[in-house]
């Protein structure tokens, strides 16, 4: 069966780069370690970790979807290392699932995606918002929810979970697909009940086309009493922001007069190159968003860190057009900055090798995605990227990271699980990559 993708645009050559190899890297990454996913991929927000790094507590959670077979479903697995992984549980119920994300604060753990968009559901399908918690680190789950309503239309849901005060709130964002509005939800009680939608701004983006409705790709993160939601706000790929500091405030987020304004990034997106908005947050640096994109030029990135903006207009750069090495790329997209103790951030992102006309789009059989990473110690320098996996006969592509930082002896350890397939569709499946080093 045949994964969706994103975008159905043809995928535009612009950023060049080229890499000399892992040594460059600050953080060292070891071999490919396998997720017991089978027709498996999903996307960035993917895994998260609950416990204490180096107690026996630490496990990390990844949810994904596997589409081998009706229903398309969301299935979800945990590790305490990132090599051994438990037997995969289905949380998604009788409706085909597609666009799986994940998220944990505390104990908890929220997975969502949304209904009708798989290969099985006919176009223009009716498309829901699905979420499923559990409150003990995976062990047992409620039942799963609708957050919207099922004869509309949406756009790839994205959870968040975050801890405020005494009280774990988990929070869902989403395009309404129909109305164009980007609609936030939250629940403090283990996604038992959740707080009226919220519209935190709009979008005329149709990047998958005009019968598909507003595609937005709204992404969400928090850490504490901080709450960042992105957007793509038209087809040009204006990028816009709203955040919150809740100040200690459990139920502030369900309230739309307690954000702040939204912020427009000085950036666009590139939509041509399927750029879309990923952001990143750990409770191991609680003070800090990042938002990553890609512009026609570079990886980019800027933060919210609870200022009374919602996010620093002007983004940084993570990789600029050059070349290093042999290795040639015309394009890279799904850049993920994630925050890692200390103050420092980890960013990974596809690179698209320059062997074709349009080197990222993946609908060619000729096309080869490496994934790339880079880090850096105070989100100004960062380190010469290097490429992590390599595209190969059987895995042409590999795109998507989701990153979990933690301390280690060496410095820090670096979890980053990603897709690996090809332009056939005829492999697909979830990997994981993990790097120990200094930033």
């Amino acid at each position: 069966m045949v994964r969706r993708i994103r975008s159905s645009a043809v995928l535009a050559s612009v950023l060049v780069v080229a890499l000399a190899g892992a040594a460059l890297a600050v953080v060292a990454y070891g071999p490919r370690e396998p997720i017991k996913g089978n027709y498996a991929y999903n996307y960035s927000n993917s895994m998260d970790f609950t416990g204490t790094p180096g107690a026996a507590g630490f496990r990390l959670h990844e949810a994904f979807v596997t589409d081998g077979a009706e229903p398309a479903q969301v299935s979800y697995t945990k590790s305490a290392d990132g090599t051994s992984w438990s037997k995969p549980k289905k949380l998604s119920g009788s409706d085909n699932a597609e666009g799986s994300s994940l998220a944990t604060a505390g104990t908890t753990v929220i997975a969502g995606w949304m209904t009708g968009y798989s290969y099985y559901d006919p176009d223009g399908a009716n498309r829901r918002v699905q979420v499923r918690v559990s409150t003990d680190s995976g062990g047992t789950w409620g039942s799963v929810k609708n957050l919207s309503s099922g004869t509309g239309m949406v756009d790839y849901p994205i959870v968040a979970a975050a801890e405020i005060g005494g009280t774990t709130n988990v929070y869902a964002a989403w395009v309404d697909s129909n109305t164009c509005k980007v609609r936030f939800r939250q629940s403090s009680n283990g996604g038992g009940t959740w707080s009226s939608p919220i519209t935190l701004g709009a979008t005329t983006a149709e990047l998958v086309g005009a019968a598909y409705g507003c595609a937005g790709y709204a992404n969400i993160a928090a850490v504490e009493d901080l709450i960042s939601v992105a957007w793509i706000a038209d087809d040009s790929g204006t990028l816009k922001v709203r955040s919150i500091n809740a100040s200690g405030v459990a139920a502030a987020p369900a309230t739309l007069s307690n954000w702040n304004g939204t912020t427009t990034l000085d950036d666009k997106i590139s939509n041509a190159q399927n750029g879309f908005p990923i952001l990143g947050s750990s409770p191991l640096a609680p003070d800090v968003i990042a938002i990553a994109y890609n512009t026609n030029a570079a990886q980019r990135y800027t933060t919210f860190t609870g200022g009374g903006s919602s996010a620093t207009a002007a983004g940084k750069t993570i990789y600029t057009n050059g070349t290093i090495g042999p290795v040639t790329y015309g394009g890279g997209y799904s850049t993920a900055v994630e925050p890692a103790p200390g103050g420092g951030f980890v960013a990974m992102w596809a690179g698209c090798r320059d062997v074709i006309a349009s080197p990222c789009n993946y609908g060619s059989a000729k096309a080869k995605f490496d994934l790339l990473a880079s880090s850096s110690a105070d989100g100004t320098t960062w380190s010469a990227p290097a490429r992590i996996e390599t595209s190969s006969r059987t895995q042409t592509l590999n795109d998507e990271a989701s990153i979990v930082v933690i301390p280690d002896d060496a410095g820090v350890k670096v979890f980053a699980q990603y897709n690996a397939y090809n332009s056939r569709y005829s492999y697909y499946d979830v990997w994981m990559k993990i790097g120990t080093g200094s930033l």
